[in-house]
């Protein structure tokens, strides 16, 4: 297991994950890249719903539910969905605009006032987190017993990661701050209760828009390029990798 040992105060953490994060610092548009993700979040579903019956009995929460794109399609499949995230402006677009129930609000910090839910997710969330182990703690204080936590992130220790060192995209921090082994995962999840179930190394769709842009943008700093790219409208495409080091851990809670 590695990490960055940043000292962030909870208030420079949160500022973050401002408006400026989901449409210039790490995505060029998060909500124009709404259909590509949320193929993303058909396959994670699709994968979810295997290990679970009578979905449409289930209650489900995400934790890092951002502008509630993947909640959006799960709502359809189960009685109850939910988000938190400490995004104040992913929060506002998911109730305003999408009529989800979703609260801007520190996980740890919540009062959840005994509710319990029977899925928690945490799509490409957990290496954010300052402190990955107290979310998992509380996550399987909440969960009802065999309840299932869904979780994916980068895999420190896959072939492209070795590879490409420090060099690695996933090794960005303030924002990413943990990175995670499948044998550093499965020990914490074990640790706090749950057994794996599954596990896999899934592939991601990604469109040309965030591709280019954090190649000529982001990096090169070659905004010209990109705008020409716009122009041509390539980036309104996207593709489909498999890097296997995306990794898909389901894990159910035991004790």
């Amino acid at each position: 297991h590695i990490f960055a040992n940043l000292a962030l105060s909870d208030e420079e953490y949160r500022n973050l994950y401002n408006h400026e994060y989901f449409h210039g610092n790490e995505y060029s548009n998060y909500i124009l890249d709404k259909t590509v993700l949320q193929k993303n979040f058909i396959n994670r579903l699709n994968i979810l719903k295997k290990y679970i019956t009578k979905s449409q009995e289930k209650s489900l929460l995400e934790i890092g539910s951002a502008y509630g794109f993947f909640l959006e399609k799960a709502k359809d499949y189960f009685l109850n969905v939910e988000g938190v995230d400490i995004t104040v402006d992913g929060i506002n677009f998911a109730k305003q605009k999408l009529k989800l129930k979703a609260k801007n609000v520190d996980f740890l910090k919540w009062d959840t006032k005994k509710n319990k839910w029977d899925v928690i997710c945490l799509w490409d969330t957990v290496e954010h987190l300052k402190r990955p182990d107290l979310f998992i703690k509380k996550a399987s204080n909440v969960l009802n017993q065999d309840g299932l936590i869904a979780i994916t992130t980068g895999d420190i220790n896959s072939y492209l990661a070795k590879f490409r060192g420090k060099n690695w995209r996933l090794i960005h921090p303030p924002t990413h701050v943990h990175y995670f082994s499948k044998k550093s995962l499965t020990n914490l999840l074990f640790k706090e209760g749950f057994e794996i179930i599954h596990f896999s190394y899934p592939g991601f769709y990604r469109s040309l828009d965030n591709i280019f842009y954090n190649i000529f943008v982001l990096r090169l700093k070659l905004n010209w390029i990109y705008k020409i790219l716009q122009f041509l409208q390539l980036t309104r495409l996207s593709l489909y990798f498999n890097t296997y080091d995306i990794c898909y851990i389901i894990a159910k809670k035991i004790r």
